[in-house]
Parts: structure tokens; C-alpha cells; sequence
């Protein structure tokens, strides 16, 4: 056979002689793609049974609230919130578990429900209400300097204006508490003077008549 021959030869191989060839890697890399499709089937039915039992357990703990059951919907709650990390149902009931301790004036019991969600990749689309609940649970303890760090962190992670204004309140309100009327101050004239804090803006010019009424204390 001539070069000519040869080149025109290999130049016209088919489709199904390549994959004669080449049946071992072909075999090898249909069946990565298959088990990786396994893989990817499983991971999604798993999340959406993981989301399905967090979302029963929930409304279990539910009806116990409105039964008036308290010590059995803090059971249930407690096993959602623990069990379901990650899920929304699982940041709901921690919310749920930290008020119902709250209502007990169990404050620090209730902080501590939270804070396995103190990250928006444990509470997603909840982390700001959850640091605000985290914020009063320290506050009632009276540990307002925490308070405040975690309301301005609530403050950072809300993305709608009127949730963002309403946890600059509570920051404002908690270092009012504190004495700090300077720093308060500061955020009651941001408050004021934002057009997207329209929720906050009336109590917000009360609280700057209060304290120019009175003499601002120390930050």
C-alpha cells in the first residue's frame, strides 16, 4: 500500500470503527456518567425527603403550640431545628423554640436555639430575623453591647429597605438603653432622612426630639 493509500484510509475511518477501537474508554466514561447521574438523582431525593420530614415535624410542632402544649412542642421543635439544619422548616422551628423560651424568660436558653443558625448557610433567607431574635434574647439578658453588634449584623443581611430600617431601630433603641444617645442619634438621622425607612421614620423623629431635649451621652 502506497503513503497516499494509507492516509486516505485512516481518513475515511467511520464512527463505528472509532468506537470499535475505543469500546474500553467509551465503556469507562459511560459509566462515570451514569454513576455520576446515580449520584446527582440521589443527593436531590435525599434533600427533598430531608425537606418533606422537616416540614412535617414542623407542623407537628405547630399543632402543639396552638394545643397550648408548650413542653411538647419544645420537644418537637428542638428535634426539627436539631435534625433539619439547613432547611427553612429547620430555622423556623429554632425561631419558634427561641420565642417560646422567651416567653418562659428563659432568654439565654433561647439565644442558644439560635445560634447553630447564626449563618446564612444554616438560615438562608431567615438569618436576619433570626440575628434580630438573637439581638433581643441578648438584650433582655442585658448584654446590650452584643445586642447591638448583632442587630447591625441583621442590618447587613436583610436585603429589603423596610426590614434593613426596622433592625437599625432596634440597634438605635438598644443604645438608648445603653446610654449611648450619641450613636443613637446617628441612626435616628440616617432614619429620618432615608425615603426607603418610611416604617421607622415617625418614631424615629420622636426619638430625635428626646434627645435633643437632653443632653447626649458618651459613645
Amino acid at each position: 500500500m502506497s503513503p497516499v493509500q494509507t492516509i486516505e484510509t485512516e481518513g475515511t475511518e467511520t464512527l463505528v470503527d472509532w468506537f470499535q477501537r475505543n469500546s474500553r474508554y467509551v465503556s469507562i466514561g459511560a459509566g462515570v456518567v451514569v454513576v455520576a447521574a446515580l449520584g446527582f438523582w440521589f443527593y436531590g431525593r435525599s434533600t427533598q425527603i430531608k425537606r418533606l420530614n422537616a416540614e412535617r415535624g414542623l407542623n407537628q410542632a405547630k399543632q402543639s403550640l396552638a394545643a397550648g402544649n408548650a413542653a411538647l412542642a419544645t420537644t418537637d421543635l428542638q428535634r426539627v431545628a436539631t435534625r433539619y439544619k439547613g432547611t427553612a422548616s429547620g430555622a423556623q422551628a429554632a425561631m419558634l423554640l427561641a420565642q417560646v423560651s422567651y416567653q418562659q424568660g428563659k432568654f439565654a436558653e433561647g439565644v442558644q436555639a439560635l445560634q447553630p443558625y447564626d449563618s446564612e448557610g444554616a438560615a438562608g433567607e431567615s438569618l436576619p430575623a433570626i440575628l434580630s431574635l438573637i439581638g433581643d434574647g441578648q438584650a433582655s439578658q442585658g448584654k446590650l453591647d452584643e445586642a447591638v453588634a448583632t442587630y447591625r449584623r441583621a442590618t447587613e443581611a436583610a436585603e429589603l429597605p423596610g426590614p434593613k430600617a426596622l433592625y437599625m431601630a432596634q440597634a438605635a433603641r438598644t443604645l438608648m438603653a445603653a446610654g449611648k444617645n450619641a450613636e443613637a442619634k446617628v441612626i435616628w438621622e440616617e432614619l429620618a432622612r432615608d425615603p426607603k425607612a418610611a416604617v421607622v421614620q415617625n418614631e424615629a423623629a420622636i426619638r430625635l426630639g428626646e434627645l435633643t431635649a437632653q443632653p447626649a451621652g458618651k459613645s
